[in-house]
């Protein structure tokens, strides 16, 4: 098969896996969007996410080309762990900074730097990408699957990436849609509620990766 087509295959399944239902990818883009002021600050922060998922995919489809995926399938249930227990604790920190954001009204502080303030800021959404990457769901796994049975490392390793690419653009138009929802929200008096929603959501979250492994 032409390489070309395979990796535009590879791509158009990255924009496709946007679409699968993900809790982490609706609750990340939805905090981001909320916290933000302006909607490239949002933008930047969703790309950053799907960035970080992208590079730990790659990094994955690397290691599966090289040795295959029978290595990732042995080890899957600690990577799963760990991300469990990663997950949890950024749901923490995003409860912890809805009483700084609730304080944070009454002292203007901008949209922006309430997400700094709930230790949320742009590197932590591209750490949590990479967590999220940690656990491949059946998509991602597939795609490794697909990577491992090229029998070319740099082949392989590529494919991940441009599928890891195309879900990250994918993103863009997925928190456009739930910025609309979270621009809704700013207007009613529940807005206070969305990052302690999105902390909870993402403590469930990990412990439910941790109790599945």
């Amino acid at each position: 098969m032409n390489p070309a087509y395979t990796l535009l295959q590879a791509f158009v399944l990255g924009l496709a896996h946007t679409l699968e239902p993900c809790e982490d990818k609706a609750v990340v883009s939805l905090f981001v969007m909320w916290s933000s002021r302006r909607l490239k600050e949002a933008i930047y922060l969703v790309i950053l996410y799907g960035l970080g998922m992208t590079m730990i995919d790659t990094v994955l489809g690397f290691i599966c080309s090289y040795l295959g995926i029978s290595l990732l399938r042995e080890h899957g249930a600690l990577l799963g762990t760990i991300a469990g227990a990663i997950t949890f604790i950024f749901g923490l920190l995003m409860l912890i900074g809805s009483e700084r954001v609730h304080l944070g009204h009454h002292h203007g502080e901008t949209s922006l730097e309430r997400v700094r303030a709930g230790n949320l800021g742009a590197p932590s959404v591209f750490a949590l990408g990479l967590v999220r990457g940690l656990p491949p769901c059946p998509v991602e796994l597939a795609v490794l699957t697909w990577a491992a049975s090229v029998g070319q490392i740099w082949r392989g390793t590529l494919l991940v990436f441009v599928f890891g690419l195309g879900t990250t653009i994918g993103l863009i138009p997925f928190g456009l849609v739930i910025g609309g929802l979270a621009g809704a929200v700013k207007k009613t008096r529940y807005e206070a509620w969305v990052p302690r929603i999105c902390g909870l959501v993402m403590t469930v979250l990990g412990i439910w990766l941790i109790l599945s492994q």
